[in-house]
């Protein structure tokens, strides 16, 4: 199913939603970790996005699709100066000539995303366009940040909380 959310779009079979309490727990390289986010095999709504939109609930999708392609590389900052990480973020990657991204802001949760659009790219490949981005990045930037697909994280936790507003 396709989902367009802003000037977004994802070919996915399932989404997810955060709950209040930890709804599972998995092991993955010998580290365990705890999802808030359960996962609804159903197609994602118009009633839930436009929910979502109003911060009444949280809603995320997979990053890794069907056949283990993907679509976008995401770069998540959650502090108080994403501002000055997103004029960072800016000259990086056009130093890296990649002059297409698209940014977005959720004021509620202060969460900047930052979307590099790939047309399905092989997981592989994913892989090493991040690192070279997280390569570069931590040369001028200490900050904390997230960028996926990540390969040091299990499958369902190589989600995306659905952007609210366009920067």
């Amino acid at each position: 199913m396709k989902i367009a959310i802003l000037d977004l779009e994802f070919s996915v079979k399932h989404f997810y939603i955060q709950n209040s309490t930890i709804v599972e727990k998995i092991t993955f390289n010998n580290r365990t970790f705890y999802s808030k986010f359960k996962e609804i095999k159903k197609n994602l709504t118009p009633a839930l996005i436009q929910q979502h939109l109003n911060n009444e609930i949280t809603l995320a999708l997979p990053l890794i699709g069907e056949k283990e392609l993907v679509n976008y590389l995401v770069i998540e900052y959650n502090q108080e100066d994403w501002n000055q990480f997103y004029y960072l973020l800016k000259y990086l990657l056009k130093s890296l000539n990649i002059e297409n991204y698209k940014c977005y802001f959720n004021s509620k949760k202060m969460l900047f995303q930052l979307f590099i659009p790939r047309n399905n790219i092989s997981l592989e490949l994913a892989y090493k366009e991040v690192e070279n981005i997280k390569h570069h990045l931590e040369l001028k930037s200490k900050k904390s940040y997230k960028i996926y697909p990540n390969r040091f994280l299990p499958k369902n936790y190589n989600i995306i909380i659905l952007p609210i507003k366009k920067l």
